[in-house]
């Protein structure tokens, strides 16, 4: 009976030992996923901050190109509005000679048409419009 209770004590102490050998390897592979697992969601963190930054860029990289659109488009702009003024500028200056030349060259048959101050109107307007 004795050697049954060393037997059975022996048996015991190996079951526990075998059970703590077993609680201690699944605490072991428990950390170990958890040291995987909290790897693997510091590269997805690392992943998702480099497609934001890369998105960041992308957005100010397209920001930039428009703003240099619009920037082009404006002067484009500017540049018909000053050729515009120019051209009308210029029309302006043929119509006033050509309203002069023909004052000068009609003038005889206006002064018929005019008042006795005609001729100091029509020598005004010769002088101080374009010779």
């Amino acid at each position: 009976m004795l050697q049954a209770l060393i037997t059975a004590k022996n048996l015991k102490e190996t079951i526990k030992e075998e059970e703590s050998k077993a609680e201690n390897e699944f605490k072991r592979k428990l950390i170990e996923k958890f040291k995987e697992d909290e790897r693997l969601e510091q590269l997805n963190s690392q992943k998702r901050r480099l497609k934001e930054l890369e998105y960041k860029k992308e957005i100010e990289k397209q920001w930039q190109e428009k703003r240099i659109q619009y920037q082009q488009q404006k002067e484009l702009e500017l540049q018909e509005l000053q050729i515009q003024k120019n051209e009308e500028t210029y029309k302006r200056e043929i119509i006033e000679k050509e309203k002069l030349r023909l004052i000068k060259e009609h003038e005889e048959i206006l002064k018929n048409f005019f008042k006795k101050g005609y001729d100091k109107s029509v020598n005004s307007l010769k002088t101080n419009h374009y010779n």
